[in-house]
């Protein structure tokens, strides 16, 4: 039985890291510092009258020069190998370090004989030279890919399951902005029965948005436009006592975002905040983007003091909490605090931009 076609994995979902980033090459000279150190320390036995340290210098920049050198050939090859099964592009990354490797020594070994360099420390069999080389090599790129392998398995699966959790809470959040939005259309519903019906057709069309997204995530373009459009409902009911004031320019739009992020949060400002005052207010939505940092801030007046005080069971901010730490583990923030009068909550999100 033929098997079934698989979609060629991207470049971002590739058991390869990126060769060409800062923190994978520190790794590759940990690791050949560390393999030169071994090979150093097995070889030099007591009474060889060999100098330790020079012969740890000498190996250590031969197994740098290998090391850099492969790392570079990955980070060129790294595209073509995520396009390739996984089989396949295991086998490629194999066979590019084993040709590295045996160039390299071939090369170190004839400048050794030609500029007399390094005959303390090369053997005088070519081919042992060569042949040792290769076989270590072999040893250390098994392990290497796998431990790269087994790492971009076990992120897969945090991933799953951090995207299991986001949708679910994504379903738990449904229902709550569906209830709270049928009771206003049924706040309108005596009082104005065109103005309700002009409402459901517009949370119709925010659930079909809504609902019709197969991906947790959206731009964040979408998200601040389903917001608005619950703005839009709530100002159906509320009239000129509901003025909401966005500064937006400064964020990406195509920067991706847990759905439904900012409605949440836009309805406790107008629930909380708003509707407490008797003359309305405005609800600021301030957004910031630095350093590929985005921050969003939802600020509201604070409810009068002598208003009657209302117990919200705090499961939406909660919620969204949970699924920003979800979707950028210790990268996000959810931060709330009251001062001037004011009940502010700041998002602090990566920019990320989303995948198509």
């Amino acid at each position: 039985m033929a098997e079934p076609q698989r979609s060629q994995p991207s470049p971002e979902d590739f058991f390869l890291p990126d060769f060409c980033s800062g923190p994978v090459v520190l790794v590759v000279i940990l690791i050949a510092e560390l393999v030169a150190f071994l090979l150093v320390i097995a070889r030099h036995l007591p009474g060889e009258g060999i100098n330790l340290w020079l012969d740890l210098a000498r190996l250590s920049l031969f197994l740098q020069w290998i090391g850099l050198t492969s790392a570079a050939v990955l980070c060129v090859a790294r595209k073509p190998l995520a396009r390739m099964p996984l089989r396949h592009a295991a086998t490629a990354s194999f066979v590019l370090l084993l040709i590295t490797t045996g160039v390299l020594s071939e090369i170190a070994f004839r400048l050794s004989n030609y500029t007399g360099i390094g005959q303390t420390f090369l053997p005088l069999s070519h081919a042992g030279f060569v042949l040792r080389n290769l076989l270590i090599c072999v040893i250390v790129s098994i392990l290497v890919l796998r431990y790269f392998y087994v790492q971009h398995q076990w992120k897969r699966n945090v991933q799953r399951e951090a995207r299991a959790r986001i949708e679910a809470l994504q379903a738990r959040i449904h229902p709550h902005f569906l209830f709270n939005s049928i009771n206003t259309i049924a706040a309108l519903i005596r009082s104005n029965p065109d103005l309700a019906e002009r409402t459901i057709e517009d949370l119709a069309d925010l659930f079909r948005a809504s609902l019709k997204k197969t991906s947790p995530t959206v731009t964040l373009a979408e998200e601040m436009a389903m917001a608005q459009q619950y703005q839009r409902i709530e100002k159906l009911r509320l009239g000129d006592r509901l003025k909401v004031n966005w500064q937006t320019d400064a964020l990406p739009e195509d920067a991706h975002v847990p759905q439904l992020l900012l409605q949440p949060l836009l309805e406790n400002a107008i629930y909380h905040g708003i509707e407490t005052q008797p003359d309305g207010g405005t609800v600021e939505v301030l957004g910031t983007c630095e350093a590929d940092i985005l921050n969003i801030e939802i600020s509201n007046p604070l409810p009068p003091e002598n208003a009657p005080r209302r117990h919200g069971n705090q499961m939406a901010m909660e919620n969204v909490r949970q699924r920003l730490m979800l979707a950028w583990p210790e990268r996000a923030s959810l931060s709330i605090n009251t001062a001037d009068g004011f009940y502010r909550v700041c998002l602090r999100f990566p920019y990320e931009r989303h995948a198509p």
